[in-house]
C-alpha cells in the first residue's frame, strides 16, 4: 500500500514539475504566419476604403504588372461606390519555407457595388504569395480577388 502510494505522489510531482516548465518564444513561422495574417487584415482594410495608396503599399515593387493593377484599382475605386473583400481565415493555410516566400492558399467572397445598386459578386481559392523580408504581396495564384472578373455562363463554351 505505501509502495503504490509513494508511486502516485512521485509521479504526481514529476508530472507537475513538468508541466510547470518556463514558456518559450513562438518559433519564426508563427511570427510569420502572424504578419500574413496581419497583412492581409490591412489589404482587405484599405480594400475595402478605397485607399489606393495604403492597399498598394502592401504590395511588393516587383509585383508583376504593377502599373496595370493600379490601373485597374483606379478604375474599380471609381466606377464602384462599395467593394466588399472577406477572407475566410478558418479555411486558409500558411506555408513558410526556409529563406523563401511564405505562402498563404485561402477561400475569398468579393462584391462591388455600384451606386445605381446593381452587385457583382465573385469568390474562389488563391494562393498569396508574399516576400519573406517585407511581408509584402508578390504574386497572386489564381484569381485575382481585387479584381471582377465577367460572370461565367454554366454550359456556354
Amino acid at each position: 500500500m505505501n509502495r503504490i502510494l509513494f508511486f502516485l505522489l512521485a509521479s504526481s510531482i514529476l508530472l507537475t514539475a513538468t508541466a510547470c516548465g518556463g514558456k518559450k518564444p513562438p518559433e519564426q513561422a508563427a511570427i510569420k504566419g502572424n504578419k500574413v495574417i496581419s497583412t492581409l487584415q490591412d489589404m482587405s482594410r484599405t480594400y475595402e476604403k478605397k485607399d489606393l495608396s495604403a492597399f498598394m503599399s502592401q504590395i511588393a515593387n516587383s509585383y508583376k504588372d504593377r502599373q496595370a493593377f493600379v490601373k485597374a484599382l483606379e478604375s474599380i475605386f471609381t466606377k464602384y461606390e462599395s467593394v466588399r473583400f472577406t477572407i475566410q481565415y478558418t479555411k486558409m493555410l500558411i506555408t513558410v519555407e526556409y529563406k523563401d516566400t511564405t505562402k498563404a492558399a485561402f477561400n475569398w467572397d468579393s462584391e462591388w457595388q455600384t451606386t445605381g445598386g446593381s452587385v457583382q459578386k465573385d469568390s474562389g481559392r488563391s494562393t498569396f504569395l508574399f516576400d519573406p523580408r517585407e511581408t509584402k504581396l508578390v504574386s497572386i495564384d489564381g484569381k485575382n480577388p481585387f479584381i471582377p472578373q465577367p460572370a461565367e455562363t454554366p454550359g456556354k463554351q
